[in-house]
């Protein structure tokens, strides 16, 4: 096949050709090996050769133009208008092991124009989850006026994370529960008023020590508890641990065919209950017949 896709080239021509095929497929295969993850990793975004299902989207959730090559994910504006790179499907779903781990990034600027005001104030990340209407944020991380900063981020509760609907920090049980379903994670690439152009680069989200996760389910249970014992949403994640825990050693198939024998046991003691007191009634309307007859 090569000798017959080649025959129209002098000899010397062909060698080229070759070793030009031969450094491609050489700087695939390096890519392809320097793309794996390390035991460390849980997801790694590099943007060679594409946005790697990357893509971008506003604050309110509209798609917003980007491309992906040579190693950057890029996008720009020229107004206000706050939008987010959002991360592939590889960095989403049940990522747990993240917990106490890192997510780390370099972000970018090219060009900038913030017409004589500071930088707009907004969440540099924003973690969600759909499944759970979560949603987690943190701000402050990437320094304005500079040209590319290299950032890493913990996500624990010691991390500076915070619910972006009540402002509140985020407990160990929120981020556990949000990492544990993963619909959304997005990156700030607009900071300024006027126009810019934006870059990221090297997106890792990396595992924390390993963890006693088996209570983080996706579940109603600690909800349902939460509410029977009417735990407002802060005392609720402060408890859920434990709750969850208290759970987890309860025999449910027990405790089912339990609380059904007690319900069964209650109707007939409510059976016997009313059938006493219609006896009684009618003993009541029988004696006053005989009393009326007299």
């Amino acid at each position: 096949l090569q000798s017959q896709s080649m025959q129209g080239f002098p000899r010397g021509s062909r060698s080229a050709v070759s070793g030009i095929v031969a450094v491609i497929v050489l700087s695939l295969s390096l890519a392809s090996v320097a793309q794996e993850l390390d035991e460390s990793q849980l997801a790694r975004a590099y943007f060679r050769w594409s946005a790697e299902g990357w893509n971008a989207t506003t604050k309110s959730g509209a798609s917003w133009p980007s491309s992906g090559e040579l190693g950057q994910l890029k996008s720009s504006d020229d107004d206000d208008t706050i939008w987010y790179y959002s991360a592939s499907v590889d960095f989403l779903g049940n990522k747990a092991e993240a917990y106490g781990g890192t997510i780390s990034f370099t972000l970018g600027h090219s060009e900038y124009n913030s017409l004589g005001l500071g930088a707009q104030e907004e969440y540099d990340i924003v973690l969600e989850s759909k499944i759970l209407n979560m949603s987690l944020g943190h701000m402050h991380i990437v320094p304005a006026w500079v040209t590319s900063s290299e950032n890493v981020v913990e996500l624990s509760e010691e991390g500076g994370w915070v619910d972006t609907e009540s402002g509140e920090s985020a407990s160990r049980l929120a981020i556990l529960r949000t990492l544990s379903t993963l619909t959304g994670l997005k990156i700030r690439g607009s900071y300024y008023y006027g126009h810019e152009f934006s870059f990221l680069k090297d997106v890792t989200l990396s595992k924390g020590v390993k963890q006693d996760l088996a209570w983080v389910r996706n579940d109603p249970h600690i909800d349902e508890i939460c509410r029977a014992l009417k735990l407002n949403v802060v005392a609720c994640e402060y408890y859920g641990v434990h709750l969850m825990k208290s759970i987890q050693k309860v025999n449910l198939n027990k405790l089912r065919a339990e609380y059904a024998t007690q319900m069964r046991k209650r109707k007939e003691f409510e059976g016997k209950m009313d059938e006493r007191r219609r006896q009684l009634e009618q003993e009541i309307l029988d004696e006053q017949a005989g009393t009326v007859l007299d």
